[in-house]
């Protein structure tokens, strides 16, 4: 259970140097475990702008760290009305059919899972904490998500501060607070799902050929800008068995070859950013490679339909979504690394209970204080039922940009999409040409 304590006294006292906003004190476990537990003495009603004077009441409802150390006094807070997000009919149908069938093996992997919701969030509370929190961990894998999403333009800009948090002497990335851009990437990213496919109950919810079989789904990873790293491209293969590593293979220009990645090489900075491949969008999915606890519920506020056509930051760093916030019921869940080599001690992600998407995650690292603090942001589509294919690919929330704030070094890495967020219908022979290995040497 999560000790009831303040989180006031723990997290005050974050002060302004002149090189920029730095905390004063490290914000230890029970102050991440109190703010947990912590509830607004009421809820933001949508239509509220909320400033400075009004920000304290926001306390609970945003992750520490990220509060004090990046909400500068002239950011405001516009709060829209909560989102009612069901997914389409065809999840639901698979869902019902296939209610009851999944089994929690006793390692934490899944039997007979075919398609839809594997575990009814109301069994929470009836079994373990670790029972929930791996009930939790697959449901959020296995939530929604189509044939997968493609970006074909993504900013990742490293954002160091400033003095004062004024603005730097290069900006990028929708930087409009302040800090100043030290590096500035832009990646080409597709992911497609193979198995586990709601809309192919004929197909026995999978693809048809290709690796549906073995693996679950596949990631490409494509650098395009600045020079240094252009060609760079990595494809990551997860497999249907839940013990089995990820097969990651990159290419790297400079090496003129193709080499395997390690599963310790998972929890490096990737691409000397903040971000991990392990925690892009909070977690990467390696259900595995974690204990999982599950500690309860939250409500937290989050960027759940972005107003943004591409998103902006303002505050402290350039790292609060100038957009509009949703009060959010989340479910809450903690993760501890099974590698003792891992940096991270334990992860405190949360769920929507709706779409189960992330919403943000907090990391400790060895010393079991507060390292960094993620937070993704999504954007609802505009529904097209034009086709049965149309109004499958606006269905599903898409990932707009995302922050992740080093709480310690004061630094961040924002993460954006400068183009449209689509989930586009494969066939099997696109699926083969997009994803195929023989590729990665040719350049994108």
């Amino acid at each position: 259970m999560l000790k009831q304590r303040t989180v006031l006294g723990l997290v005050a006292g974050m002060l302004l140097s002149q090189s920029g906003l730095v905390a004063a004190e490290a914000l230890s476990r029970e102050a991440v475990e109190a703010w947990l537990k912590s509830s607004p003495a009421e809820l933001p009603v949508a239509g509220t702008v909320i400033g400075q004077d009004g920000k304290e009441a926001l306390r609970p409802l945003m992750p520490p760290g990220f509060f004090e150390g990046v909400i500068s006094p002239d950011m405001q807070i516009t709060i829209e009305a909560t989102g009612d997000y069901q997914p389409p009919q065809v999840y639901k149908d698979a869902t019902a059919a296939n209610a009851g069938k999944t089994v929690l093996k006793a390692d934490g992997g899944v039997d007979n899972y075919t398609a839809g919701v594997p575990f009814d969030p109301e069994r929470f509370d009836d079994v373990s904490p670790a029972e929930a929190g791996m009930m939790l961990a697959w449901d959020h894998v296995y939530r929604w998500q189509y044939y997968g999403y493609r970006l074909k333009t993504l900013d990742m800009v490293y954002v160091q501060p400033t003095a004062d948090g004024k603005p730097g002497s290069t900006r990028a990335g929708g930087m409009e607070g302040g800090g100043t851009a030290e590096r500035s990437l832009v990646q080409d990213y597709h992911r497609v799902y193979l198995n586990h496919l709601a809309m192919l109950p004929q197909q026995n919810y999978k693809v048809n050929g290709l690796d549906s079989d073995t693996r679950y789904f596949k990631d490409l990873i494509a650098f395009v800008e600045p020079f240094d790293v252009a060609g760079t491209t990595f494809v990551v293969e997860r497999a249907l068995e839940a013990n089995e590593e990820d097969q990651v293979n990159s290419y790297l220009p400079s090496q003129r070859r193709v080499r395997r990645l390690s599963a310790k090489e998972r929890s490096d900075n990737f691409m000397g950013s903040n971000y991990t491949l392990d925690d892009f969008e909070g977690f990467s999915g390696r259900v595995m490679d974690y204990e999982w606890t599950y500690l309860g519920q939250k409500t937290v506020l989050h960027v759940s339909n972005s107003r943004e056509p591409t998103m902006r930051f303002g505050g402290a760093n350039s790292n609060v979504a100038i957009d509009q916030w949703q009060v959010r019921p989340c479910f809450v869940v903690e993760l501890k690394p099974r590698w003792e080599g891992h940096p991270m001690s334990a992860k405190f992600l949360l769920i929507d209970q709706q779409t189960f998407t992330p919403t943000m995650a907090l990391m400790l690292d060895r010393k079991n204080e507060l390292w960094r603090v993620l937070l993704t942001h999504y954007q609802r589509p505009v529904v097209d039922n034009s086709t049965p294919e149309r109004a499958l690919e606006t269905s599903v929330s898409k990932w707009r940009g995302s922050i992740a704030y080093d709480v310690k070094a004061n630094t961040t890495t924002i993460a954006r999409a400068t183009a449209p967020t689509e989930f586009p219908t494969m066939t099997e022979k696109e699926i083969k040409r997009t994803f195929s290995l023989s590729r990665l040497t040719e350049g994108r």
